[in-house]
């Protein structure tokens, strides 16, 4: 599952020496977002990285930023 993976990305992050604080964020905006998702009324596609972002696109309202867009790349490969 994702989200899983999204904690192991986040893990990943906080305990690596060089902090990167953007990544961070797009972490924990992602995270909220994944919230947002009714995982058993809608069909989330965690195998198409254009797709999953669309539909956090939709969520958020906005555009994803860089970062935001670089963890669902990581999440979906």
């Amino acid at each position: 599952m994702n989200k899983y993976k999204l904690i192991m990305i986040e893990q990943g992050t906080i305990n690596n020496p060089v902090k990167d604080p953007l990544k961070l964020k797009a972490i924990q905006e992602i995270k909220r977002l994944f919230t947002k998702i009714d995982f058993n009324a809608e069909v989330v596609p965690m195998d198409n990285s254009i797709k999953l972002k669309e539909l956090l696109i939709s969520i958020k309202g906005t555009p994803l930023t860089k970062e935001e867009s670089e963890i669902v790349e990581e999440l979906v490969q």
